[in-house]
């Protein structure tokens, strides 16, 4: 997705909304340029003189960078490469900062747990060093986080705000020490914030200093973020004209300065939704909030595909290296093997009685051979186990992006495409457990598909019985089976379990001849549902993609070409089978086709 195009469109719409002095608009959030370049040349000086400290400064000014952006885990990246050249070098202010900055992401992201762990290394570095600026990091940011933790009522901790005061205000006396002005700012600022929350009255007079302190210094980046925390603080108070006052401002600054704040965008569409919703303006609320979901759902996107883009890079890369090798090794192989015979032939033809001596050098090739051989197994079994482990963390992946979504037909799309990928994952690690390389134990897959599924669900309690023949099934015949296996769970996972009190699942696999049957039937409503389009006729598919009436003499209804249908026929006909669905004291599927 183009992140430029979507900030681009939403900084249209603040046009639309606001008043037409509000001056040039930028056309879209992106990357500092200038602060980019800061960082690029800190890091080519820091690599000319090979300093480690400088690096993990360059580190430090990309992780920041990024930040802005609203890239949070790009900046993870870097401040984590600075992480490890500044940890070896011992406690250090440099090094309690790379903390907080991790703590800080960490906590955006959603990870409480790491982000209090950070912090309170951060903390513990800044108290051994005794260093002022250290210190007041380190107390912002464990304030910051037991915040969110006590805002998010997280289980397992116990955290009032007062403890949370406690920290930030343990900040100001350094600060008026360091005659600090902007720390002092940023540290009313907080307070404001944290009163607001508890709608304590001093948040207004705390804010308002922190915004006359900033206004003061001529900090003009930070001034449109504390106008929207005054705001906030004015709605919070019943004061919503006061509060739109200062969100206009904040826009304007915002647009007429360029900025580029991630945070700070998304922090006005929210405080705009609320005063429409306040005021009654139902229409402009609404358009806010579409923008502001736009906003979440892009960055969410964003991270998703370049985590996947990594990984998939990640894994062609070892694929390519684990080729490579693999060749060498058999072109070395090979030029050696021709070589050790023309000194074999040379010697027997010259000298017969050492035929023993040529006899034990060829058993000391076979051995060689059988080596090499065992070698190239264990290379292949190795290729298989690092293909599960990529699938695993592209499932992981989903079923994180699936727990931000908030729409539940994008998370159930998500959940479905997860479990799809865990059914390959499944198929590679019964590869690589395997004694053959390229066959798959069907019963031990199937059970442990069908169980995952479950598992994913919450149908643990499901009265399930699997009757599996033993069979060995090839690799490019078992992804199939085990894509439509796991199509068919998931539809009695969603369209049948939830209405059935004692819920109940039959799967059966038996091989006649060279053909294998597959019957899965569940207990539910059966076909009959809104979703189907009619009785009539038993949905069969051949390997020619078309439907043909069913001898059974059950009730047959031919259910909806929907997404999971055509995955299901398109399967099959790479099988060269047919599949079959009816009714019969719930559903039941059928899939039948030749092995090899």
């Amino acid at each position: 997705m183009n992140r430029p195009a979507v900030y681009t469109g939403l900084l249209l719409c603040w046009l639309l909304a606001a008043e037409q002095s509000t001056g040039q608009v930028r056309r879209h959030l992106r990357v500092n340029a200038e602060r980019l370049a800061k960082a690029q040349a800190v890091e080519r000086q820091a690599m000319a003189q090979h300093n480690p400290v400088s690096l993990a400064e360059a580190y430090y000014q990309y992780g920041r960078t990024y930040i802005f952006a609203g890239d949070y885990k790009t900046s993870q990246g870097y401040f984590l490469r600075a992480l490890r050249l500044l940890d070896p070098l011992g406690p250090s202010a440099d090094l309690s900062r790379i903390y907080v900055r991790l703590s800080e992401n960490e906590s955006r992201l959603g990870r409480q747990a790491d982000a209090l762990r950070y912090a309170r290394l951060a903390l513990s570095i800044a108290q051994r060093i005794h260093q002022p600026r250290a210190l007041v990091l380190a107390y912002g940011v464990v304030g910051r986080v037991n915040e969110a933790i006590w805002e998010q009522h997280l289980p397992g901790y116990t955290i009032h705000y007062d403890s949370v005061e406690t920290y930030y205000q343990r900040k100001m006396p350094i600060f008026r020490v360091m005659r600090d002005t902007l720390g002092m700012a940023e540290t009313w600022l907080e307070l404001g914030t944290l009163f607001t929350k508890v709608r304590d009255r001093r948040a207004i007079p705390y804010l308002t200093e922190a915004l006359r302190l900033t206004r003061l210094i001529h900090r003009d980046r930070l001034v449109p973020n504390v106008m929207l925390h005054l705001a906030t603080a004015y709605l919070t108070a019943g004061q919503p004209q006061w509060a739109f006052d200062l969100l206009r401002a904040a826009r304007a600054l915002y647009i007429a300065d360029q900025f580029d704040d991630y945070d700070t965008i998304l922090g006005l569409e929210n405080e705009f939704v609320r005063y429409y919703r306040a005021t009654g303006q139902w229409k402009q609320a609404f358009m806010h909030q579409q923008a502001a979901y736009q906003l979440e759902r892009t960055e969410m996107l964003s991270d998703r595909e370049a985590a996947i883009a990594r990984l998939h890079i990640e894994y062609e890369t070892q694929k390519r290296e684990a080729e490579i090798r693999a060749t060498t090794h058999q072109l070395a192989l090979h030029a050696q093997n021709w070589q050790t015979q023309r000194k074999l032939t040379g010697l027997t033809l010259a000298l017969l009685v050492l035929s023993i001596g040529v006899g034990g050098a060829f058993f000391w090739l076979a051995r060689k051979n059988k080596r090499i051989s065992r070698r190239n197994e264990e290379l292949v079994k190795e290729q298989n186990h690092r293909v599960k482990n990529n699938m695993q963390v592209v499932a992981s992946l989903l079923l994180m992006q699936a727990n931000r979504l908030t729409d539940q037909t994008a998370k159930q799309a998500v959940e479905e495409s997860r479990l799809r990928v865990q059914a390959m994952a499944i198929l590679h690690q019964r590869l690589y457990d395997g004694d053959q390389l390229a066959r798959v134990d069907l019963p031990d897959f199937i059970r442990q598909l069908a169980f995952g599924v479950l598992s994913a669900y919450g149908f643990n309690q499901v009265q399930t019985t699997i009757r599996v023949d033993p069979i060995m099934l090839a690799a490019e015949q078992a992804t199939p089976v085990g894509l439509i296996i796991n199509e068919v769970l998931t539809n009695a996972c969603k369209h049948a379990f939830p209405y059935t009190e004692q819920a109940a699942l039959q799967l059966d696999c038996h091989q006649h001849n060279r053909w294998v049957h597959i019957r899965i039937q569940d207990n539910g409503p059966g076909l009959d549902g809104p979703e189907l389009d009619g009785p009539g006729l038993d949905a069969t598919v051949k390997n020619n993609g078309k439907s043909v009436a069913s001898a059974s003499g059950a009730m047959n209804v031919r259910p909806r070409r929907s997404f999971g249908r055509q995955l299901i026929e398109s399967l099959t006909e790479q099988l060269y089978g047919t599949c079959r669905f009816w009714s019969e004291q719930g559903s039941v599927f059928v899939l039948e086709f030749p092995i090899d």
